[in-house]
């Protein structure tokens, strides 16, 4: 049985190391596709960059991800089960906060496009390669690093809850062009998530809750290449 009351002992090293892969991921990406010519080099380089990105976020902290998968993979159609209702609150939590921004004039439809657009087939698959990876290292980064392993540190736990989520909302950038309004609804989905692990007190939670609700992109993205294939 996990012990909630336990205090994680915090390395500053490995912390700032996770915290610095989603800006550094923002940054690089941008400059690296303008050596390449064509749309999906480009998606190419974007996913061999978050690959980085998810391998540096798992070693860091492979020893919580160890500890943590003796404990889930206990009783785990159960796990999934709460996982999918994770799924649903998630899309509820978008919806919900998509029309609400746009009831009060704060967004249209242009500014909440959502990770599930695809220009092209092949360019489409590619580039959905990357939700494969993210609910490993965004949980890693965004739910550990910056929120749970401060638990139980008093006011200090829920200033990183509330740091957690915005960043994590602002973690999609690249996705909305900067519109910070159309990244409101992700920064409330992180607190969604945030609060997964905080009563679930297992990583593994969070990454299946956050690959279900992911998998919904690779999937679309994969019909339409086979649709499109076989015409």
């Amino acid at each position: 049985m996990l012990n909630s009351n336990k205090q994680f002992k915090i390395s500053p090293i490995k912390t700032i190391i996770a915290i610095l892969i989603p800006p550094l991921e923002l940054r690089i990406g941008p400059m690296a596709i303008k050596l390449v010519s064509g749309q999906i080099a480009k998606a190419a380089i974007m996913d061999l960059i978050f690959f980085l990105g998810f391998i540096a976020a798992i070693w860091l902290y492979h020893d919580v991800l160890s500890t943590d998968w003796k404990q889930f993979k206990h009783r785990w159609f159960f796990k999934f089960l709460l996982a999918i209702g994770g799924v649903v609150v998630s899309y509820l939590i978008l919806i919900g906060a998509r029309l609400l921004l746009k009831s009060v004039g704060l967004a249209d439809g242009a500014n909440t496009t959502d990770l599930l657009s695809i220009q092209s087939a092949t360019l489409g698959l590619v580039g959905s390669l990357t939700v494969l990876m993210a609910p490993f290292t965004e949980e890693i980064i965004f739910r550990h690093a910056l929120f749970y392993q401060w638990k139980n540190r008093g006011l200090l736990t829920w200033l990183m809850f509330i740091v957690s989520a915005i960043l994590f909302g602002l973690g999609h950038w690249n996705n909305f062009d900067g519109n910070v309004i159309a990244m409101i609804p992700y920064m409330l989905v992180g607190a969604w998530y945030a609060l997964i692990y905080y009563f679930s007190h297992n990583i593994w939670q969070n990454i299946l809750t956050h690959f279900l609700f992911d998998i919904m992109q690779f999937l679309g993205a994969l019909l339409v290449f086979v649709v499109a294939f076989f015409q």
